[in-house]
């Protein structure tokens, strides 16, 4: 008798016996073998380095039910071959198969020896004319399958992160979040993420740089996590996707919530091969920018660098009156001051930025991520500004004028450093990750400000010169793990740990007239600890209806000592402790429709500089601190519906309400003239208010109407308002309401061009709480126009604006591309605002208006030009004729 007849004699009494008995034969049937190659579809060649999969059904004695587990895998080697072995020839399996760059491959596979048990011989290589050793020869072929070549589809939407492909949607919706693929926005080629997030829904982004998600201040995080680095210090070339998520569960940092989140997704291509892009631009006044992409994958290795250098240059122009009431803050009488303002300021300097790093590719179950970033920067602004004041009644000075010329340096410089793993479990959906992460940011400037006043007669009367240095540093540690189990088909647990450590110092020194003001200047030491954990707990309740409930811990302390020339203020240890439960329930209408109600809770901690440090630099506006602060606790509610008719049309609409206690907002403590300086100064603090409240609706619309045009559109409906009646200030809490809007128009066009249209629109609305103003462009060098408003009733104004772009793709493969883009393309984006300030007795203190414009109508061209060679092997391995079934084992699941 043949091995071949003793194999089949044990497996059809192992088939007898059933699946609870015959162990030693049991074990004889796993003689299974299938094998095969990998190749492209279009090429023909042998694809290296895929993911090849088998998953098969086990017999679980705890549950006592059959489990979907993987039995078999690996990577495929150099020509792209496979072997599977060991196999119970029994099994009913799935292959699967996946590699970055190309569409999955899924098939149901068996050795189908029932038939040939039936007298069906599954493989039919010529007539057995009923000879029993030709049978058994047909056995033994059925369990050493050949799948042949099996051909993988190139999936050109994984190529979007170097280039633009008009067939993917740029816009993702989904019930927790809003995914934006940021190479479909043409108008911000060679621009800065403040230019990306100018155009994405629910976002706005102010003359200032200051980003607001639906009227509030959101977290912005890099790769998931927080950042020193600023909107400004980000080229947009390198930005892959941006993430808004209006209302994050429990998972997230508790204070981040608070305003929303906004992420920023960087670039990071794992193509096998090499590949790249090289790009530089110019803009209208001059100035240039360069970027290199760069990314080497091989075996076990994916190698990546990006490099940005980009000169700025940037243009402002404003105005501003103010009209006194003649009172002060007790009722006191003041002299009526008519104050008129008009500025000009210009900006130049230049960003560096480089990211480099590599992943490691222990297994198809393991990855470890290093990645390392820089930045530098260096800007130079001069502000040319001129005030003019009228007095009544007849004082010294009945009117007066003043010129202020002031110049500043500011340099940055950012280290970064994180390390990623990531392992993914036999289970599906079964992961791990931890990060840690360190960066560190500094700031140094110096700013000099020469003042001239002259009287009535046009004659000098005054001089000031003052001298601001300045510096600070920020030092970010930030570790973080996620651990995700699907305990069963319905249910689902997620928990994790997050541990930062931030510590920050300064040191600021101001001299008039070359004499140190000692009351500003000062140098502080800060530190804050924040210590979390969270658990969630996920379940489909019916086929329809599921629920999400979480938890998160947090941990908070922080600590400061603020020194000045003479004195020195320890702020001790303060520690706070709060849970911040989370819940969604989500209902699946239909197949393609959704409706989700959420409620999160969030904290808003007072910063250190609300704390201790007291701002003297705007001699207008005296900003002091307030020790006695305490958190403010949110609860957020949020309902929406999202219908996904297809891959390409889609519709989200939402309904939000937030409510925050114990509000941190401005106080004003007094108004007084200053004879010496010739006007009134008002004197602030920060406080907690009673609440403050945040409603609206927002509906976000995504459409392709035809292969050529692309449509986006988004509003926001919402009003807001303060309570403070506490701090004896006029309730602010009452119906305004507001609303944004933004459009994007994306045409396909003939020729390989693509024509792009972005157009904002913001109306009338409230100022938000604190007031407005800072930024990179606040105080001496941006206007004097930013500050505290306390007990203000302030309105911006409306404004819009439109941009626009159009690009060409040429040479072989579209590698080169061309990108023409006008910024304001009708010099409209004017930021005005309105303010009305009250004393507690709702008596008038003064009326303000402020209008700014900056680069209005500003264009730019972009040259980029992609390379490499996807399916190209830079390091040949000596010897390539090694067996397949020693290649690179994933392992198995049994």
């Amino acid at each position: 008798m043949s091995i071949a007849t003793v194999f089949f004699v044990a497996y059809i009494a192992n088939a007898q016996w059933g699946p609870g008995g015959g162990g030693a034969m049991k074990s004889m049937t796993k003689v299974g073998h299938f094998y095969g190659k990998v190749v492209d579809s279009v090429t023909g060649k042998g694809i290296p380095f895929v993911a090849v999969q088998l998953t098969g059904q086990k017999w679980d004695s705890a549950s006592q039910s059959v489990k979907n587990v993987v039995v078999a895998g690996q990577l495929t080697g150099d020509n792209g071959e496979f072997s599977l072995s060991k196999l119970s020839v029994t099994g009913h399996y799935v292959l699967q198969i996946s590699s970055i760059g190309y569409a999955p491959y899924q098939k149901a596979i068996s050795f189908k020896l029932s038939k040939l048990m039936k007298g069906k011989p599954a493989i039919q290589n010529g007539s057995d004319n009923g000879n029993p050793t030709s049978s058994i020869e047909n056995m033994v072929n059925a369990v050493d399958v050949d799948l042949g070549n099996i051909k993988l589809q190139p999936n050109s939407s994984q190529l979007k992160q170097v280039t633009v492909n008009g067939e993917a949607p740029p816009m993702e919706l989904k019930l927790d979040k809003r995914v934006f693929d940021v190479s479909k926005n043409l108008t911000t080629s060679g621009g800065t993420a403040e230019d990306v997030l100018k155009n994405i829904p629910a976002v706005n982004v102010d003359i200032d740089g200051n980003v607001t998600l639906r009227n509030g201040s959101p977290t912005i995080y890099v790769d998931g996590l927080p950042t020193t680095l600023t909107i400004d210090q980000i080229p947009a070339d390198e930005i892959d996707k941006i993430e808004v998520i209006t209302n994050p569960s429990s998972k997230y940092d508790a204070a981040a919530g608070s305003g929303g989140i906004i992420n920023i997704v960087m670039k990071h291509n794992k193509q096998i091969g090499y590949n790249g892009m090289a790009r530089g631009g110019v803009d209208e006044y001059g100035k240039f920018n360069l970027g290199l992409d760069l990314n080497l994958r091989q075996g076990k290795f994916n190698v990546f660098a990006d490099v940005f250098f980009k000169q700025i240059e940037h243009k402002m122009y404003g105005t501003s009156s103010k009209d006194t009431a003649g009172v002060s803050s007790s009722n006191t009488e003041l002299p009526w001051m008519d104050i008129r303002q008009s500025d000009t300021n210009t900006m130049n300097g230049y960003f560096g930025f480089v990211r480099a790093g590599f992943d490691y590719f222990a297994d198809n179950r393991n990855t470890i991520t290093l990645t390392g970033t820089y930045g530098t920067g260096n800007f130079n602004s001069l502000d040319l500004q001129h005030t003019f004041t009228d007095t009544l009644p007849s004082t010294l000075l009945n009117n007066s004028s003043s010129f202020a010329n002031s110049s500043s340096t500011r340099q940055f410089h950012h280290d970064g450093l994180s390390l990623l793993y990531k392992h993914l479990f036999p289970k599906e959906d079964e992961e791990l990750t931890a990060s840690v992460q360190v960066e560190q940011g500094r700031m140094d400037g110096t700013s000099n400000i020469a003042i001239t006043d002259f009287n009535s007669d046009f004659l000098p009367y005054m001089y000031i010169n003052q001298l601001q240095q300045s510096s600070g540093t920020n030092t970010n540690l930030i570790f973080k793990s996620d651990f995700s189990d699907p305990l069963t088909k319905k249910i689902k647990l997620d928990a994790g740990v997050m541990i930062t450590a931030v510590q920050s110092t300064s040191f600021t020194n101001i001299y008039f007239n070359d004499i140190i003001f000692n009351a500003e200047s000062n140098q502080f030491n800060y530190d804050e600890q924040i210590y979390a954990a969270y658990v969630s707990y996920s379940q489909d309740l019916t086929s329809r209806l599921s629920f999400q409930a979480a938890v998160r811990f947090e941990q908070s302390m922080y600590s400061g000592i603020l020194s000045d020339t003479t004195s020195s203020v320890k702020l001790p240890v303060q520690t706070y402790s709060y849970p911040f439960p989370s819940a969604f329930l989500t209902y699946h209408l239909t197949d393609k429709s959704d409706l989700q109600l959420s409620y999160t809770t969030h904290i808003n901690r007072p910063s250190f500089s609300e704390l201790v440090i007291n701002n003297y630099s705007n001699p207008e506006n005296i900003q002091l601190a307030n020790p006695n602060l305490t958190p403010s606790y949110m609860n957020s509610f949020e309902l929406n519906y999202l219908n996904q008719f297809d891959k390409r049309n889609s519709f989200l609409a939402s309904a939000y309400y937030k409510l925050s206690d114990n509000i941190i907002t401005a106080e004003l403590l007094s108004q007084t003239y200053n004879p010496e300086l010739g006007q009134i100064q008002y004197s602030s603090t920060y406080a907690n208010a009673n609440y403050a409240y945040s409603e609206g609706v927002e509906l976000t619309s995504q459409n392709s109407v035809s292969d050529w045009l692309d449509i986006t559109a988004d509003i926001n409906f919402y009003e807001s308002g303060i309570n403070a009646t506490n701090l004896n200030v006029p309730d602010t809490a009452k119906p305004f309401l507001s609303y944004f809007a933004k459009l994007n128009l994306t045409f396909k066009l003939p020729a390989n061009f693509d024509f792009q249209v972005n157009a904002n629109y913001l109306s009338k609305t409230q100022v938000p709480p604190g007031g407005i103003g800072g930024g990179r462009w606040g105080g001496y060098g941006g206007g004097g126009y930013g500050g505290i408003t306390p007990s203000a009733e302030g309105y911006i104004l409306p404004d819009y604006f439109v941009d626009a772009a159009i690009k060409k793709d040429f040479l072989k493969n579209k590698k080169a591309t061309i990108t023409f883009n006008v910024r304001d393309i009708f010099a409209t984006a004017y930021n005005k605002t309105d303010m009305l300030a009250a004393n507690p007795a709702g008596i008038p203190l003064y009326y303000q208006t402020t209008s700014r414009i900056r680069d209005p109508r500003f264009f730019q061209l972009t040259f980029s030009y992609r390379f490499g060679q996807t399916d190209f092997s830079l390091f040949k391995r000596k010897n390539n004729n090694l067996p397949q079934d020693q290649g690179q084992d994933m392992g198995t699941g049994e």
